[in-house]
C-alpha cells in the first residue's frame, strides 16, 4: 500500500489493525504451538484464552467506541500544520515593514532645518549694509564737492608731504621697529606693549576726508588740477603717450576746469543738511 494511500484509512480502521496483529505468526508462537500439539486442548484452556483475548479487547475498545474522530482521516489531520506554517512568515514581513517607516521621517526632518537657518541669516545683513549713511557717502553720490574730495585722496601725495619730516622722530624709538611706507608709524617689539603701534604723526594736517572736506571747492580744485599734472607726467614717464589712464586724467582735468565751485559749496551744504549730518 502507498504512503497516499495510508493517509485515506480512517482511525478505527487502525484500531482494528492492532487487534488483528496476534492472529501473526511468529517464530516463537510457531515452536510454542509444535510442541502443544500433541497434548490435547481442554475446555478450561480454550475459556481462558478466549477470555484473556476478550479483557484485552474490551479495554483497546473502550478508548475508541465514544470518539467521533475515528471516522477522521490522516490526510485532513496533516492539513491544519501546513496552514499554520503558511501564515508565520506573513506575520515577520509585516514586522519589517513597520520597521523601514520610522527611517523615512527622520531624514525628512534633518533636511528641513537647514533650509530655515539660511533665511535668518540673510535678512539681518541686508539691513545693516542698506541702513549706514555717513557724511562721506552722501557727498560722494550727491554733490560735485565730494567728487572734488574723492578724486584728491585717490592722489593726494603729488600735492600733499605728509607728515612733515619736522613733526616726526629723527631716529627710531627704542624697543620699536619703523614700517617700510609709514614713516613716523613704529611697531613695538620689547617690553610690554609688544604689537602695539605707535604713530608719531600730525591727524590735524593729515589727508583725511574731514581735513579735506573743511576747504572749499575752489581750493579743492586747485589742489586736484596740481595732482593731475603731475601724475600724468609720472605716466607718459613709465609708459609713454596714449593709455587708456591718460585719457581718464584728461577727463577728469578738463571737468574740474570747468567746475562752478561756488554752486559745489551751496549743494554740498544742502545735502549734509537734508541728511541731518555735520562734518
Amino acid at each position: 500500500m502507498s504512503s497516499s494511500e495510508d493517509d485515506d484509512i480512517p482511525l478505527k480502521d487502525l484500531a482494528k489493525g492492532k487487534r488483528s496483529r496476534p492472529k501473526d505468526d511468529d517464530s516463537s508462537e510457531a515452536e510454542f504451538d509444535d510442541e502443544a500439539s500433541d497434548e490435547p486442548a481442554t475446555e478450561e484452556d480454550i475459556d481462558d484464552f478466549i477470555v484473556e483475548d476478550e479483557e484485552g479487547d474490551d479495554d483497546e475498545d473502550g478508548d475508541y467506541d465514544s470518539d467521533d474522530s475515528d471516522d477522521v482521516l490522516l490526510s485532513e489531520l496533516k492539513s491544519p500544520t501546513k496552514k499554520k506554517a503558511a501564515k508565520k512568515p506573513a506575520a515577520k514581513s509585516k514586522a519589517t515593514k513597520k520597521k523601514a517607516t520610522p527611517k523615512k521621517k527622520a531624514t525628512t526632518a534633518k533636511t528641513k532645518k537647514p533650509a530655515a537657518t539660511k533665511k535668518t541669516a540673510s535678512k539681518p545683513a541686508a539691513a545693516a549694509s542698506s541702513s549706514y549713511v555717513s557724511a562721506s557717502t552722501e557727498l560722494y553720490a550727491n554733490c560735485d564737492k565730494g567728487k572734488l574730495i574723492q578724486s584728491l585722496l585717490a592722489r593726494w601725495w603729488y600735492v600733499y608731504t605728509w607728515p612733515e619730516p619736522s613733526t616726526i622722530p629723527s631716529s627710531t624709538p627704542k624697543g620699536y621697529d619703523a614700517l617700510d611706507g609709514f614713516p613716523g608709524v613704529y611697531i613695538c617689539t620689547l617690553g610690554e606693549n609688544v604689537g602695539k603701534f605707535k604713530d608719531c604723526r600730525d591727524p590735524k594736517t593729515a589727508p583725511s576726508f574731514k581735513n579735506l572736506s573743511k576747504k572749499t571747492s575752489e581750493e579743492l580744485r586747485d589742489d586736484l588740477l596740481k595732482a593731475i599734472d603731475k601724475q600724468m607726467a609720472a605716466l607718459i614717464k613709465a609708459e609713454g603717450e596714449g593709455t587708456k589712464t591718460e585719457k581718464d586724467l584728461k577727463d577728469l582735468q578738463k571737468w574740474a576746469t570747468k567746475l562752478n565751485c561756488s554752486k559745489a559749496d551751496k549743494d554740498a551744504v544742502k545735502v549734509l543738511k537734508a541728511a541731518k549730518l555735520t562734518v
